[in-house]
């Protein structure tokens, strides 16, 4: 009887133990996982909850350096604001700023920034945007918000 309990108990074990590497294995999986962020946007763009402008296309590229950890944000339609810069991206949890870019796009090279930039689920997207050459240099905090254009 003592060698059935025995067993038993080496058998449950067993089953604890190969669903944990299951659980870790998945989670790790996960963990190596980068967001897609290059990619076609149309976008909304908001100053507070006042619609500015929009639907417009807004696209994002990952530069193609092996080792570069950044991204350029271009308005392609320039039905908002005409801007090109490139801004920090952390593909692991799909984040991007740049606390002050200037525009590839402008004569001027005006300043740019872009704030709480974030990239959900591979498919919608959200960053905030101030520009130097607005009203108030900066003043303005515009939130651009979208989803993925399916190409």
């Amino acid at each position: 009887m003592k060698k059935i309990i025995y067993l038993l108990g080496f058998l449950a074990l067993g089953i604890i133990v190969s669903c944990e590497k299951e659980v870790e294995s998945a989670a790790a999986a996960d963990a190596t996982k980068l967001v897609n962020v290059t990619g076609q946007w149309e976008v909304t763009a908001y100053n507070d909850s006042t619609l500015i402008s929009g639907p417009f296309k807004v696209i994002t590229l990952k530069n193609p350096s092996a080792e570069s950890d950044s991204i350029t944000i271009q308005d392609t339609e320039v039905k908002f604001w005409e801007f090109q810069i490139k801004a920090f991206v952390d593909e692991k949890n799909g984040t991007f700023q740049t606390e002050l870019s200037n525009c590839e796009v402008s004569e001027e090279a005006i300043g740019i920034k872009i704030l709480n930039g974030k990239i959900f689920n591979s498919d919608s997207i959200y960053f905030e945007i101030q520009f130097e050459d607005d009203e108030t240099p900066y003043g303005n905090t515009y939130q651009l918000k979208g989803h993925r254009i399916k190409e």
